[in-house]
């Protein structure tokens, strides 16, 4: 059975320690995958296979991997003690939505895998499909949609060990509510665990993966989004299977 979970405001002070220390990495990090990368790319040829050039290249890939958890953490101290009065609510395409989402976590995702030293993983891509009629429609804060969205995206992508990673971007309307859903072919959630996966910091233990990535604040970050917008997130999942996440938006 789907769970409906609505969130109560909270600031959080620790939030700005947050924003503080991510704010404080990003600098240095900049520089070292700067010059990471600069003398990755005058290696000769003949160079490239030698230790130390794989250990930079190690470098640079976590590097890359630490400023997208950066941005993560910065994201989520913004919108930590958000309020409905901060949301800057307009008519927005619910199709448009769904198709600039679905970009940016496709370029995210061909990021790692290029950097990946797993052959198999770099052919690997998510294939995501948009159900949505063009003239759909939601009442809501567009930025803050787009940010909720690309987490559940990235989520699909990250816990899935398949080896055609299947994603339905899809909306529809029920009774008083607008609905967007993300539904994928991914490891899927416990009973147990769906009640939890909202907590800030949570992560599940999941043997499928074997090994998660992240710091458990994307879903955290969706429902301070969906609670600002006065909304709620329904989750049904079956373990093994898959999952679908809708966001559901109260009608103008």
């Amino acid at each position: 059975m789907p769970q409906d979970l609505k969130s109560d405001k909270k600031v959080d002070p620790a939030s700005r320690v947050l924003s503080l220390v991510s704010h404080k990495l990003k600098t240095p990090l900049s520089i070292i995958n700067g010059y990471t990368e600069a003398i990755l790319s005058q290696l000769k040829p003949e160079e490239k296979d030698t230790f130390n050039a794989k250990a930079l290249s190690d470098i640079s890939k976590q590097g890359e991997k630490l400023a997208i958890l950066i941005d993560k953490l910065v994201r989520f101290s913004g919108v930590s003690d958000l309020s409905k009065e901060d949301v800057k609510k307009q008519e927005v395409n619910v199709k448009g939505l769904f198709s600039s989402a679905a970009a940016s976590c496709v370029l995210r995702d061909d990021a790692l895998s290029i950097m990946s030293s797993d052959a198999t993983i770099r052919r690997q891509g998510p294939a995501i499909d948009i159900k949505c009629p063009e003239d759909a429609h939601i009442f809501a804060d567009k930025a803050l949609v787009s940010i909720a969205l690309e987490e559940l995206l990235d989520n699909s992508i990250k816990f899935n060990n398949n080896t055609v990673k299947k994603i339905k971007l899809f909306y529809y309307e029920e009774g008083d509510k607008n609905i967007l859903a993300v539904a994928d072919n991914g490891v899927g959630i416990k009973e147990e665990d769906i009640s939890l996966i909202f907590e800030k910091f949570y992560q599940v233990d999941d043997f499928f993966t074997g090994q998660i990535e992240g710091w458990g604040l994307g879903l955290a970050l969706v429902k301070l989004i969906m609670n600002a917008h006065n909304g709620t997130i329904s989750v049904r999942s079956q373990y093994g299977i898959g999952t679908i996440i809708s966001l559901r938006f109260p009608k103008q």
